[in-house]
């Protein structure tokens, strides 16, 4: 089974390094705690490369996913717990078992209802369909990935149930995880599939029998976007009902795109209408936003680009979509392996209490935090030939404490920032 995406394969190398660490670091402006609190161990039956990030139940417990491990090598969903000692104990609730009935490689962020049920999706398993190969994704025969539900149990395994399988027509290959309505139905993107092979986002609700799922967008690609790929993060959904997110390719320049779906006036069964917000130019412009986007209270737009950005080094940006001013952008910062020490390729953003934008790079963490002249960058805590870790792609949560946690990705670690 190829797991990773042939472009992805090539851009980095892997390294694994298990060694637990707690460091003190200084950053540019202010000091920062960065305190790992778990160490993910395949010999130990745990699971491997948490490419999601975290969430928090009231008790202090954590969940995720992992993109490897498990009784199959297939991937976890697990649950970190507070112990005694002060660290956290892993248990593993599932393990995935891929083939045509069950999902394999789950990629993205969790959420959970109020009964403690967690929902998430696959990239892989369930049923085969050549549709669901667009894009160079994955290669087939691996399957179009799935969407689950775990239901707590007394004892472990939790009880799983497949709430939807992709078939390649309504989408495939989910790397970006779901987000909840009050109303429970669940929304997702899908780089792969759709009417033109290049994406959709989707609805899943729950109908008198069972859980339907509908295409809400098809990207079509050119002027519209293509591969809502959005990796490891979610769409953003405002107090209007309104989806936000971005998709790695399409647009003019074929550089990608942020898009708003805003629900049908009339009737729940009429299409969704697509805005395109912003379509990159590439170059000094940013190219590539491929770690979706997240709103502030005032509807503005904020997210990231993997490639692009001033100085020459491709680095990618951070930037903001103005509502009131038709979604103008402002590049808040370029990354830059020579220049700026959190280096480059930033993803998934994540607001604290006081508007400050925290997030990594490859190969760090940075804050942006705004101010009359404009945004500033801290840099917190950059790990490269740090022992233990590697690459991170995750994105960070943010506690009622102001204390942030994330997932170190190839380095297979769990952390906390203590402010």
């Amino acid at each position: 089974m190829q797991k990773f995406p042939g472009w992805f394969r090539s851009r980095y190398a892997v390294l694994l390094v298990a060694v637990i660490v707690a460091l003190t670091f200084g950053a540019n402006t202010e000091a920062q705690t960065v305190d790992v609190i778990h160490t993910f161990s395949i010999p130990a039956g745990q699971g491997s490369l948490p490419y999601s990030g975290l969430i928090e139940d009231g008790a202090g417990n954590f969940y995720g996913t992992t993109f490897d491990g498990g009784t199959h090598n297939l991937g976890t969903v697990y649950r970190l717990s507070p112990s005694s000692s002060g660290g956290y104990i892993e248990t593993i609730l599932y393990s995935c078992k891929g083939g045509s009935t069950d999902g394999a490689v789950p990629h993205a962020s969790l959420v959970r209802d109020s009964a403690g049920n967690l929902y998430g999706t696959t990239v892989t398993g369930g049923i085969v369909a050549s549709t669901c190969t667009e894009g160079g994704l994955v290669a087939a025969p691996v399957g179009c990935g799935i969407i689950f539900k775990l239901t707590p149990t007394s004892t472990e395994p939790w009880t799983e149930t497949v709430l939807h399988r992709f078939s390649g027509a309504d989408g495939g290959n989910p790397y970006s995880g779901l987000i909840r309505d009050a109303a429970g139905n669940l929304y997702g993107a899908a780089p792969s599939g759709g009417s033109k092979g290049l994406g959709v986002v989707f609805k899943l609700s729950l109908t008198s029998t069972g859980w339907k799922e509908t295409v809400l967008h098809n990207f079509a690609g050119n002027t519209d976007g293509a591969l809502p790929f959005m990796f490891s993060a979610n769409l953003a959904l405002d107090a209007s009902g309104n989806l936000y997110g971005s998709t790695y390719k399409g647009g003019a320049a074929n550089a990608g795109t942020v898009f708003r779906l805003s629900p049908p006036a009339t009737t729940a069964t009429a299409a969704w209408n697509e805005k395109i917000v912003y379509t990159f130019k590439g170059g000094s412009d940013g190219s590539e936003p491929g770690t979706g986007v997240i709103l502030d209270k005032s509807g503005n737009v904020y997210g990231t680009t993997t490639f692009g950005g001033s100085g020459g080094n491709n680095g990618g940006i951070a930037f903001e979509l103005t509502a009131a001013n038709s979604y103008a952008k402002t590049v808040l910062h370029n990354f830059n392996r020579v220049t700026d020490p959190a280096e480059d390729f930033p993803n998934c953003l994540t607001f604290d209490a006081s508007g400050n934008l925290w997030g990594l790079t490859e190969y760090a963490i940075f804050k942006l935090s705004p101010g009359p002249s404009g945004w500033t960058e801290s840099f917190v805590f950059n790990w490269q030939n740090t022992a233990g870790w590697s690459f991170g792609f995750t994105p960070l949560i943010v506690d009622s404490h102001g204390v942030l946690w994330g997932t170190d990705t190839w380095g297979g670690l769990a952390f906390k920032i203590a402010p």
